[in-house]
């Protein structure tokens, strides 16, 4: 339309590190969105990046561990408040490293939660995630 700007609507990539049934949640701290809550690794993607590299790339910058099998789980649209995006969430249960805090600028706490037992204050679509059963699988597609 004439006039008309067009909306934005972020990806955000994450990826669910799963051992023995338990979830890596961090808390996020100072980020002035969503502080206080536990949710999964991940971040916004970059120009050029696919969301699987973003979910690698921000998997290694916020927990120093970096998977080697992730898959896609599930694409969840957002809208909360004023933003408005797409959550990438992908499942990974190898790595290289430990996961632990690695930008303490960002999150206060680290944990292994199992998925029937999430903290109260979760990000909320984290609990519809692990509802989800797991044939809910995505395919991304890159033009190039």
């Amino acid at each position: 339309m004439p006039g008309s700007e067009r909306d934005v609507f972020p990806a955000v990539a994450h990826i669910m590190l799963v051992q023995d049934g338990a979830l890596f949640l961090l808390r996020r701290a100072n980020a002035g969105f969503m502080d206080g809550y536990w949710g999964l690794p991940g971040g916004h993607q970059r120009r050029g990046e696919s969301v699987r590299e973003a979910a690698l790339r921000e998997c290694r910058e916020e927990t120093g561990a970096l998977p080697t099998d992730i898959r896609p789980r599930a694409v969840l649209p957002y809208i909360a408040g004023a933003h408005q995006g797409f959550n990438f969430v992908f499942e990974g249960r190898l790595w290289d490293g430990t996961p632990r805090i690695n930008e303490p600028q960002c999150f206060d706490r680290c944990q292994w939660a199992p998925e029937e037992r999430l903290p109260a204050k979760v990000a909320p679509w984290l609990k519809a995630l692990v509802a989800m059963p797991p044939d809910c699988w995505f395919r991304e597609f890159r033009r190039g």
